[in-house]
């Protein structure tokens, strides 16, 4: 990526910054990766990243996998910066499907950037993008809440399992990404400046720190997120936390989404 396309790109991400959940347009560009293995978020990366950053690359919580280690490397050899796996020490963390699970820390000034398939909300109840743009200028949503209705009156809550429509600083409301409804109520009032980049569709949208995220429901009705009773990771023997699923035979086994949270529990356990 050249200059003058790093450029366009952090003035795009400045009117995000400041419509809090607006989509904004953005001339994408083509990347040395396949589209749908997060251009958008890559070019957000090369777009911000500095020398002195520290970056971390996740995809559904593993910092080993096959899209992760291949956008770390990349980055690392077009900007020569070094990567880490701690979320603690990244100022740059850029995920596909997860938030880590991890307490982010007032100060450190650190930036989760997502990586996005589908940036438009109503795009499952409203094809027609003119009537998308009309329906967020008169905060119509009414077809979303539709939606949500019938779920709840067929099957007792939404069956929406990730992506999950959020307000944003009670105005807009946007994709969260495929991220699971348990992330969800952690991007409410996080410290971190959320940015969210989608190359095939060439949109950016953002959530700056401390600002209000919050799930649409109905005043009657909690919002549930997944939760996994009685279950523990195979590994670290962690609880409460998201977990994957792997089947072994007629066996069940569940395991920590996150390596990183995993492996830091692990060395927990070999220490005491």
């Amino acid at each position: 990526m050249d200059e003058d396309a790093k450029k366009e790109i952090r003035r795009s991400l400045l009117r995000a910054v400041a419509l809090p959940g607006y989509v904004v347009p953005f001339a994408s560009r083509e990347m040395p990766v396949a589209r749908g293995w997060g251009t958008g978020g890559l070019q957000i990366t090369l777009s911000i990243i500095l020398e002195d950053d520290l970056l971390k690359v996740i995809d559904q919580g593993c910092d080993g996998s096959v899209n992760g280690v291949n956008i770390r490397n990349f980055v690392t050899s077009v900007t020569g910066v070094k990567t880490t796996v701690d979320s603690g020490e990244a100022t740059i963390i850029q995920t596909r499907h997860r938030i880590p699970e991890y307490d982010f820390d007032h100060g450190k000034n650190q930036t989760l950037v997502y990586q996005v398939p589908y940036p438009e909300v109503l795009t499952t109840v409203e094809p027609d993008s003119a009537r998308q743009k009309e329906m967020h200028a008169n905060s119509d949503y009414s077809k979303l809440w539709v939606l949500l209705y019938e779920d709840t009156a067929q099957f007792g809550d939404s069956r929406i399992s990730n992506r999950y429509p959020v307000r944003v600083n009670n105005h807009y409301v946007m994709d969260p990404s495929p991220i699971p409804k348990y992330d969800i109520p952690r991007m409410d009032n996080s410290p971190t400046l959320q940015l969210f980049g989608a190359g095939r569709e060439k949109r950016i949208y953002a959530v700056p720190p401390y600002t209000s995220v919050k799930p649409l429901k109905f005043t009657d009705r909690a919002f549930q997120v997944e939760t996994f009773p009685g279950v523990a990771c195979m590994r670290c023997g962690a609880m409460d936390v998201f977990f994957d699923e792997v089947h072994r035979g007629d066996e069940r086994l569940y395991f920590c989404s996150d390596t990183e949270f995993c492996d830091r529990n692990m060395e927990k356990n070999d220490a005491s």
